[in-house]
Formats: structure tokens, C-alpha cells, sequence
């Protein structure tokens, strides 16, 4: 089983020391000249829950990443699924497996996009609920932070598993196989933790402030408010068809340290009181969950005819404030391939 990781940030990065460790042949596609030439020159130094220096594994080339992986890993942004789909397809070979990272409907932005291609090889298309690992990448590339590991992944897959099942229990203890990538995507709990919190923590953010995202700075009203958003999350699953687990039994499955309550769960957990705040509206928490993750809940709680008051205010507050033109994430035509996969 050989992975190609494509993706060179702080999670591609993490994934490729996590492989190292464990003796598991994976490369990384960089394209980025920067990187390429600092790890060409001196290993990456990894601290936290992991401890160690490589030498990334380096493929600048494509065509050759394509050719070297079974297994696809793509760790890129969320609003880069289309693109990057269109560019490794057509490299793609039979029996290739891709498997989006943390997916967030990546595996259905996929499959409508390859279904539009002549000739497709028979491969496999994959997704996770959440990010297996959380660190952090310096801004020189030297060193990496590797803050934690989850206990559980939760992954959908359309086509043939081959080594997947085998891949994903050498990452988490626990690993759990869902109906379709609505399931998959519609669990990832990271979109309403981070964007209401970036909604409430505006003025800190704007003002560079360093701050904790997570622990003591968080308020009770502001998990309350959380938990109205992720109510209505499961109401949309439920009228795709789907039980989704509650945001609270998500977060307790991934750490394997249960709380009782939300505002527990994200005050306590000693992996969240390390997590800093975003110093500038750029990040991914606005950049991606925004319009990847809270917008998709607006899309299909309009599409499903599910009243989502917290959702909507979450989101039309966040555009109006960034003066961004809102745009739907989803269409009719990904609900279309849901349901065709489901």
C-alpha cells in the first residue's frame, strides 16, 4: 500500500510523520517552491504528542505522485476539491483510491465532476467526517506541532475499500464506516465550533489579538448557541434519511474523554485549551468552514424545506459583516448525486 499525500500543510505534514513513525510508505506532492526547497535541504523537526525529525518525502511531479499512490490523500482546503479533482483526473488509474480528508461533501463534488469525464478507470472515492490529527506547520516550514491525535474516524466510501479500512486503523483506534458522504460530511463538527466562534470573537480577531479559541474564554451562551445550530444539523439529516450523532457525542467518540454537556466538551478537553484564535479574517475557519461547512447546512436546509434559524443567522450575519456576495455551496445537482449514492 503506497499513499501519496496531496496536500503539503499542516495536517498533510502530520500525516506523513504519523506514516514515518509507523513505517508506512507515503510521499507528499508539493508544489509549492518554498517548501520543496526548505525540506530538500533539512528534515522537519515534529514536537508534541509526537516527537521526531524526516526528511519529507517529496514528489513535484503529478504524474509521478499519481503513479506512486494506491491510496490518494488529499488534505487540501475544502474549496479546493473541484480543483484539485480536475487535476489528478487525468492521472487516475484503475483501482486508485481517493480519499478526502476531512471531506466536507468532497467526495460528492467528485463524483459529479469525474461522472462528466468520457472514460473513467474503476476507482474508489472516499471521505472522513473530521481531521484525524490537529498541528500546526511554522511559518518557515521547519517545524511541526502535532498537538493530538482523535481516537475515531468516521468515513463513508462509494466503490471497492481495497486497503482503506486497513489504512484508517493504523490512524485511529476506533474507525466507523457510514452510509454515504451526506453522513460523512454532514458529522463534521469543526464548521459550527469554529464559525460561531469566530462570529462572537470578531472584534479580537479583526484586532490581531491573541487569544484562546477554546477553554476558559469560551461562555455558556455561546455552546447554547452552538447546540441550536447543531439541532437543526441533525433535522437536516433527518430529512436526507440520515440519524446523525449530536455535535456533543461526536467530539466524546473522537477524544474518548466524555462530557456531559457541550460547554464541557470544549472547556475541558485538554487538546482544545492549547488552540489559539485566528488573527485575521484569511484563515480557514471563515476562508473554508463558512462557506464549506455552515453554508451547506443553509443550502440544504432551503433545498429539504428544514426551518435552521440559527444556521441562517450564523451565516447571513458572517457575509453581510465580511461584505462577501453569498453563494450557494450546494446545489440541486449535489443533491441529485446524494441521493444517487445513498
Amino acid at each position: 500500500m503506497n499513499i501519496t499525500i496531496i496536500g503539503a500543510g499542516s495536517t498533510g505534514i502530520a500525516a506523513a510523520s504519523y506514516f514515518k513513525l509507523k513505517n508506512m510508505a507515503a510521499k507528499v506532492y508539493v508544489r509549492n517552491a518554498a517548501k520543496a526547497k526548505v525540506w530538500n535541504q533539512e528534515p522537519v523537526k515534529v514536537y508534541g504528542v509526537l516527537n521526531t525529525s524526516f526528511y519529507v518525502p517529496l514528489l513535484t511531479d503529478l504524474k509521478e505522485a499519481m503513479d506512486y499512490g494506491d491510496i490518494l490523500m488529499v488534505f487540501t482546503r475544502s474549496n479546493d476539491h473541484e480543483e484539485v479533482t480536475e487535476e489528478i483526473a487525468p492521472y487516475l488509474h484503475e483501482g486508485q483510491i481517493i480519499l478526502f480528508v476531512n471531506g466536507c461533501w468532497g467526495a460528492v463534488k467528485a463524483t459529479r465532476q469525474l461522472s462528466r469525464r468520457p472514460k473513467l478507470p474503476d476507482i474508489t472515492i472516499a471521505e472522513t467526517a473530521n481531521m484525524p490529527f490537529i498541528a500546526q506547520l511554522s511559518p518557515d516550514f521547519k517545524s511541526l506541532r502535532f498537538k493530538a491525535a482523535k481516537e475515531e474516524i468516521v468515513y463513508s466510501c462509494m466503490g471497492k475499500e481495497g486497503a482503506l479500512p486497513a489504512l484508517l486503523k493504523q490512524m485511529a483506534s476506533r474507525v466507523v464506516k457510514v452510509s454515504s458522504p451526506a453522513a460523512t460530511s454532514l458529522s463534521a463538527t469543526n464548521p459550527i465550533i469554529h464559525v460561531s466562534q469566530c462570529l462572537f470573537n470578531m472584534t479580537r480577531i479583526e484586532n490581531g489579538e491573541e487569544f484562546h479559541f477554546f477553554g476558559a474564554p469560551l461562555t455558556k451562551n455561546v455552546a447554547d448557541f452552538m447546540e441550536g445550530c447543531d439541532k437543526e444539523r441533525l433535522a437536516i439529516g433527518k430529512a436526507l434519511g440520515l440519524d446523525l450523532e449530536s455535535l456533543l457525542d461526536v467530539l466524546n467518540g473522537a477524544w474518548g474523554d466524555k462530557k456531559a454537556t457541550l460547554y464541557e466538551a470544549l472547556t475541558e478537553n485538554e487538546s482544545y485549551k492549547t488552540v489559539l484564535g485566528p488573527k485575521d479574517v484569511s484563515g480557514r475557519y471563515l476562508s473554508e468552514d463558512l462557506p464549506c461547512g455552515m453554508t451547506s447546512l443553509l443550502d440544504l436546509s432551503e433545498m429539504m424545506h428544514v426551518p435552521a434559524p440559527h444556521i441562517e443567522a450564523l451565516v447571513t450575519t458572517l457575509y453581510m459583516y465580511l461584505q462577501r456576495k453569498y453563494e450557494p455551496f450546494l446545489t440541486p445537482a449535489d443533491l441529485r448525486v446524494l441521493k444517487a449514492l445513498k
